[in-house]
């Protein structure tokens, strides 16, 4: 172990500039990209050690003691990573990972891939990516970038690994039957929730079942206008219920043998009164917006793995099979006074965006000890993912009472096909080995993955007949070989430096190929069947110690992007189709690849024991972090670079906290610098902020726990990046491409934008 003045040096080192991540227990993973051998402990994410990248675990207990209810939740202090979406009626839709956000960033639960994000149009179809309940969880960890060749290549940003609760995390031996109930409630939204644990049976054969209910209102922002139009500042009326059932039954031969079966609902039904879409003059004025919206997900997932095989090419085998249905279904009801045909017409438009998967994954572990250890990881896995979706409706002259799905009736002819009913299978062939030098001190880890990916739209789906289509799109097919190598080497056993190097792969999805839509006077979107696959290239070094004292951890990366396909570019007229120039439209869009892009940045974070120093400051910890990034893009059709809006402005965090036998409390800072690197002269420059918060938790007895937190508690006024940066759910008729969320692209009041300000959250769990 490394003495404690010469640990205390780097940990202060760090801190000063703005330090640590708040780190809780690491558990063990259920999966083997990368056995942790060595991982730092402390209040919030833990950094695992001995892999050659930036890694980090949030476990069940500090999802409790920071009440967490949604993804924005999840990450808050998480360094370098981000929530993405509104809190309005699209909601949250995903992660951004150093910069790169939507579908750049893999979610998995239980290793199954969440459906793709997709959206336009404010009565269109939007779709996110955030299908999941925390309170089913028992762990979350963050990979950065495309680091493991067992992870999809697409993952450029990093991969999002969800582990869904387990009978073993609740049964014991003499204790068959687990039994807890759990209540919130939540100033900022005035939500109230319940959720109910279930578990019995042993651990080595048992069932779990977790039920969750939460109901919630629109957030309590810093806007002041209670108006019922557009210049509304207060969050538009809404209601949302969130109901969510985990069922898993887990048996353990005494062979070593683990069966595994998953079923994993979920459901979101958000209704919003969108006053501030009323009175806007133009083409068409609404009086009366009424939205309903739907989200749900089904999954069910089997899977073995066989811990003791003696086959020769493996001693350790991992199977999983998993089906997967997501849809977004969208109710809106508008009544729009047309003034150039002097007409007013009650509009329902009904969207439905469906994505099937079905797939499996097979993974063999070797390991081989012959003077060189190695520990060998290969496998294939395969998926078929389905998307259909389509928007009707039908609209009604208020004065003659006549019906129709026509324009003028509506604005367009309905039903549309936005896109072809699709196919697009994936298949992966990959390898990874761990090879241990000098005693184990020094760790190279290269690995492949080789990615096939077939995009098959069905030609005699009615999209072809739309007057939007053009001629061009077929199959696409494209595939490539994704190398990554790391290295860690242990300078002592508290120290280690580590340095990667990996390459990702990203083919064009069906929304982007192929996505076509128009509305007259307004703006439009042009298929790309052209479309690259966008790669990566990128280095990270760092170093991480872990010690008696605490623990330091401090990094460096740069990424570089070829064929970045960027949404919403806007198209010269010149290069308009005909139907675009008879509809008159105002802007047309189109994603392209970008030549490049870049993002490099830092990340440093750093805990320390205070206890270590002085037998007086038991259970005391100060802890904190830093992340700071910068990306730019070459954009198509002009010369030089430009700010990359998704990359979040420096961010940094430090807390303070206590922890005894059966209570605790933790106080966080947190600071975010001013957005001033935009690609618009024009757009909102978010300005910088810094936020209080305390958390606390008391367990008068072994039964019964409670948790309370108290946010913002300055009261400040702030905006976050990842509520204005859309990502793929932003507007695609924004003028400046796409980079800054719709509703204030739409006119909307900046204010209303705002993030929730003094707030309190509390929760109780009782145990039987």
């Amino acid at each position: 172990m490394l003495r404690k003045n010469a640990l205390a040096a780097p940990i202060g080192a760090v801190l000063l500039c703005a330090a640590g991540v708040h780190a809780a227990d690491a558990p063990v993973r259920d999966g083997a990209d990368d056995l942790p051998r060595i991982t730092v402990t402390a209040i919030g994410s833990a950094f695992r050690f001995d892999v050659p990248a930036t890694v980090s675990v949030i476990d069940r207990q500090k999802m409790d003691r920071h009440l967490v209810v949604d993804i924005r939740d999840l990450v808050k202090y998480e360094p370098g990573v981000s929530a993405v979406g509104t809190a309005g009626r699209w909601g949250l839709d995903s992660f951004n990972i150093r910069g790169l956000d939507g579908n750049r960033v893999a979610i998995l639960t239980d290793g199954v891939a969440a459906s793709s994000s997709f959206g336009f149009s404010t009565t269109g179809m939007r779709a996110g990516r955030s299908f999941v309940d925390p309170d089913t969880l028992k762990s979350v960890e963050i990979v950065r970038g495309p680091a493991s060749a067992l992870d999809p290549s697409d993952a450029l940003g990093g991969t999002v690994r969800y582990v869904t609760k387990d009978p073993a995390d609740y049964l014991r031996n003499g204790k068959d039957v687990y039994v807890s109930v759990k209540e919130r409630y939540g100033s900022a939204d005035r939500s109230l929730g319940t959720s109910l644990t279930l578990a019995g049976g042993t651990p080595t054969n048992g069932i779990v079942f977790v039920a969750d209910h939460r109901e919630a209102h629109a957030p309590n922002n810093k806007g002041d206008v209670d108006s019922a139009d557009y210049l509304r500042t207060r969050p538009d009326p809404l209601t949302q219920d969130t109901t969510s059932v985990l069922a898993k039954y887990v048996h353990v031969a005494r062979s070593g043998r683990e069966d595994r079966v998953t079923a994993d609902l979920y459901r979101n039904d958000v209704d919003t009164n969108v006053l501030s879409a009323l009175g806007q003059a133009g083409t068409t004025r609404l009086s009366s917006d009424i939205a309903k919206d739907r989200a749900t997900r089904t999954r069910l997932s089997v899977g073995q793995r066989y811990a003791n095989i003696d086959l020769g090419i493996a001693d350790r085998l991992e199977w999983d099979a998993w089906w997967q249905k997501s849809e977004t279904e969208s109710t809106t009801r508008t009544l729009a006074n047309v003034p150039s045909r002097g007409a007013t017409y009650d509009r329902l438009y009904l969207s439905d965006l469906d994505e099937r998967l079905f797939g499996g994954k097979l993974t063999l572990y070797k390991t081989v000890d012959g003077g060189v250890q190695q520990r060998i990881a290969y496998g294939v896995e395969a998926s078929r993912t389905t998307p259909t979706g389509q928007l009707g409706g039908e609209g009604r002259d208020v004065r003659t009472g006549i019906v129709s799905s026509s324009a003028p009736y509506m604005p367009e002819s309905y039903p549309l096909r936005f896109f072809p009913r699709n196919d697009t299978d994936r298949y992966a062939v990959f390898a990874q080995d761990e090879i241990a030098l000098l005693d184990g001190r020094l760790r190279i880890v290269p690995g492949v993955r080789w990615d096939r990916y077939t995009f098959k739209p069905d030609r005699d789906d009615p999209y072809f007949d739309g007057s939007f289509v053009q001629g061009g799109l077929g199959e696409v097919r494209s595939s490539r070989f994704s190398p990554k190598l790391g290295v860690t080497y242990a300078m002592n056993d508290a120290v280690e430096v580590y340095a990667q190097y990996a390459q990702g792969f990203r083919p064009p999805l069906y929304n982007e190929l192929a996505v076509a839509w128009g509305t007259p006077r307004l703006y439009g979107i042009v298929p790309n069947p052209s479309l690259k696959p966008e790669t990566s290239k990128g280095i990270e070094i760092g170093v991480r110690g872990n010690g008696e004292l605490g623990y330091f951890s401090a990094s460096a990366y740069y990424n570089r992007y070829r064929d970045f396909i960027f949404g919403g570019y806007t198209l010269d007229r010149s290069q308009w189709p005909q139907w675009a120039l008879n509809q008159n439209l105002l802007i047309v869009m189109q994603a392209v690849n970008f030549p490049k892009a870049t993002i490099k940045g830092v990340e440093a974070s750093a805990g320390l024991t205070l206890g270590a120093l002085n037998d007086a400051l038991q259970g005391w910890r100060i802890e904190g972090n830093l992340a700071a990034a910068k990306g730019d893009k070459q954009v198509y059709g002009a010369s030089g670079w430009s700010p990359l809006n998704s990359v979040d402005p420096l961010t940094a965090v430090l807390g303070i906290s206590y922890d005894a036998r059966s209570w605790g409390a933790e106080l966080i800072g947190k600071g975010v610098r001013r957005k001033s690197r935009l690609d618009s002269a024009t757009a909102f420059r978010a300005p910088g902020y810094a936020t209080l918060d305390l958390y606390a938790h008391w367990r008068p007895t072994e039964a019964l726990e409670f948790s309370a937190g108290f946010t913002n508690l300055t009261d400040r006024k702030y905006w976050d990046w990842g509520s204005l940066h859309g990502g793929v759910l932003a507007n695609v008729g924004s003028t400046d491409g796409g980079g800054v969320d719709d509703a204030q692209v739409r006119n909307a009041q900046i204010d209303r934008l705002t993030m929730p300000g003094r707030a309190v959250a509390v929760s109780a769990r009782y145990t039987f």
